[in-house]
């Protein structure tokens, strides 16, 4: 079957121009020339979907070129498309990066918010104090597990043996582990206001019997006066220096 220029280019979804270009490149090939105008084979068409598919794949014009035109194409192409993986998933874990540190910065900006733009020179280390915190969590929660263990596994020996002595014995620690944590917990993490993104360190009892969510606390902020949930980030040397100029 022939095709003309614009015949070929309806049946694989390109435009006219596309077509021509890929011409004008040598991509494509046309049968026959008559009156200055192009007509295609099928082996044109095939050809054209070809390249078609692997302009889906990210492939440059270039390379697309080599893979028509070498012997052991198919191969080429595997090495290829093993780069493109690669290198999308390197772009991938960026925009990822990218995305967790926007969705981050989004949680200390209040939606009432009328702090000067200069604020945004603290985002980059806002958001490495957050960060640095998700990683502390993880810590305090795996030993906060361990713990738990021995917890419930006193209660289980004091309900298996009709006796509070494991209990007793586990209680002293179970204390101090909840007293240490605590106090560690304090020391290590200060606070971020939503409407001025002043960072702060509260009182250790204001911390304590404020209301909280998993990664917030409800506290008046002593640089704008206003209280809001206030997000939780590991001390960080770098805010504390900006937050004294």
């Amino acid at each position: 079957m022939i095709y003309t220029t614009g015949e070929l280019a309806k049946m694989c979804n390109v435009s006219v121009r596309t077509v021509q270009y890929y011409d004008q490149k040598g991509l494509l090939k046309p049968d026959r020339v008559e009156n200055n105008r192009r007509y295609f084979s099928d082996k044109a068409k095939v050809r054209l979907e070809i390249i078609n598919v692997l302009k889906e794949m990210d492939c440059s014009l270039k390379e697309i070129k080599v893979l028509l035109e070498e012997k052991d194409s198919i191969k080429t192409l595997k090495f290829l498309l093993k780069q493109k993986e690669e290198a999308l998933e390197i772009q991938l874990a960026k925009q990822q990066e990218k995305l967790k540190q926007i969705q981050n910065l989004n949680h200390v900006i209040s939606q009432n918010s009328e702090e000067p733009l200069s604020n945004v020179l603290k985002f980059n280390d806002i958001s490495e104090g957050m960060i640095e915190m998700k990683h502390f969590r993880r810590n305090i929660m795996i030993s906060a597990g361990f713990v738990g263990i021995v917890q419930y596994g006193s209660i289980a020996a004091s309900i298996f043996k009709h006796n509070f002595k494991p209990i007793g014995i586990a209680a002293p620690f179970l204390l101090a582990y909840a007293a240490g944590i605590s106090w560690m917990y304090y020391k290590k993490v200060s606070y971020v206001c939503p409407n001025c993104q002043h960072t702060f360190k509260p009182s250790f009892t204001q911390v304590m019997l404020a209301n909280h969510t998993f990664k917030t606390r409800k506290l008046k902020c002593p640089n704008c006066g206003e209280t809001h949930y206030c997000v939780e980030v590991l001390d960080n040397e770098n805010l504390n220096e900006l937050e004294q100029l």
